[in-house]
């Protein structure tokens, strides 16, 4: 696959943790993407984010094929390596007036693994701006090391378990304003995080999480979607992935890896029986 991020482009995302904004689907591509998800939220009666989460391409073939769009996994193979696997894939929905936030937060800090070398690609669906609350980077934070996270329940906060970075310069802050169509790039260690929707159009996005395919997890679920390249060396196993959106085949995928994901604990006991 032909390379996506220019010398420079590169370089900014080792510096500084991330680039943005990059070109990727048009603005009408973006509205019929928004417009699958208008349908299963008119379908179903409830936010897109409320049950499809943490690895969301099992739910929809569209949304699996948006993240092996060439510019998306182009992107990710110039950043992380050749042979891309998904771990994580989310919709960000935020509507206009709301109080729902990202707390500031390391990617890495959600599963360890033996080298910390992952990176996000985060597209817009919707326009994505401070007011609407756009994602804001603190730059050059992927070259500390992990942060001290603290577990703040909160039901107006979109991280999973609400794992926050609790000292953050706020006053560097980048705001990653994007066009409806666009995406950026972050490495997994760097901070990010937005604020509340206080403009007046919804903010919809979608991150897909990533690693090398030659990482290992070290603990917490060892499975993914291959978005570029091999599995190779062997280190994960593949998950069943939808033939069409809503397909009962990738939803069951779906739920065994939220049930493993939000239940450690769980999983871990379960492993500690069959041993």
């Amino acid at each position: 696959m032909p390379r996506v991020l220019t010398d420079q482009q590169l370089s900014e995302f080792r510096r500084d943790g991330f680039v943005a904004p990059l070109d990727c689907i048009s603005s009408k591509e973006a509205a019929d993407c928004m417009k699958k998800i208008e349908d299963y939220e008119t379908m179903t009666g409830e936010d897109v984010s409320k049950n499809i989460r943490a690895r969301a391409v099992l739910a929809f073939k569209w949304l699996l094929d948006l993240a092996r769009h060439p510019q998306i996994a182009g992107a990710l193979q110039d950043a992380i390596g050749p042979n891309v696997i998904l771990m994580f894939c989310a919709v960000w929905s935020k509507h206009p007036g709301g109080s729902k936030f990202v707390s500031w937060h390391q990617d890495g800090a959600y599963n360890p693994f033996d080298k910390n070398n992952g990176a996000t690609a985060w597209i817009a669906l919707t326009d994505s701006t401070p007011d609407t609350g756009c994602v804001k980077m603190i730059p050059g934070t992927h070259k500390s090391g992990f942060l001290h996270h603290d577990e703040r329940y909160d039901a107006d906060n979109l991280v999973s378990r609400g794992q926050t970075v609790a000292d953050v310069d706020e006053t560097k802050a980048i705001d990653l304003a994007m066009r409806a169509g666009q995406f950026s790039i972050h490495h997994e260690m760097v901070v990010h995080g937005s604020g509340e929707n206080c403009g007046n159009d919804r903010r919809v996005g979608v991150s897909f999480s990533c690693v090398a395919t030659e990482t290992k997890a070290l603990s917490g679920p060892q499975t993914g979607v291959l978005i570029a390249g091999e599995n190779k060396p062997g280190h994960w196993a593949l998950n069943k992935e939808p033939a069409f959106d809503l397909d009962p085949v990738g939803l069951a995928e779906l739920e065994a890896f939220k049930d493993a994901y939000y239940n450690p604990d769980k999983m871990k006991l379960a492993t500690e029986t069959n041993v």
